[in-house]
């Protein structure tokens, strides 16, 4: 799982429709038990909308996508992720 969700954000920062492919491979790898890299990899497919000039949509779907986990389940780097799509 790892390969493909590492490959998934730089392909997804450049708007490359590669980063699908990745992120698909890692959900379908991708434990239950692991909630927080599920949402790791929607935000990766926000960035992607928000890249493509829907940046209301992307950040509108990257803060629906941050309430989904607990707030003891998000990270530093979901929150950077989160301002970048904003941004």
């Amino acid at each position: 799982m790892a390969p493909q969700r590492l490959r998934s954000l730089p392909l997804a920062r450049i708007g490359d429709e590669k980063a699908t492919e990745a992120q698909d491979r890692a959900l379908a790898q991708l434990p239950a038990s692991l909630p927080r890299f599920a949402t790791h990899l929607e935000l990766h497919r926000r960035l992607m909308l928000a890249r493509s000039g829907d940046r209301a949509g992307g950040a509108a779907h990257a803060t629906a996508a941050t309430d989904a986990p607990p707030p003891e389940k998000h990270s530093l780097t979901l929150c950077m992720l989160v301002n970048e799509i904003r941004a």
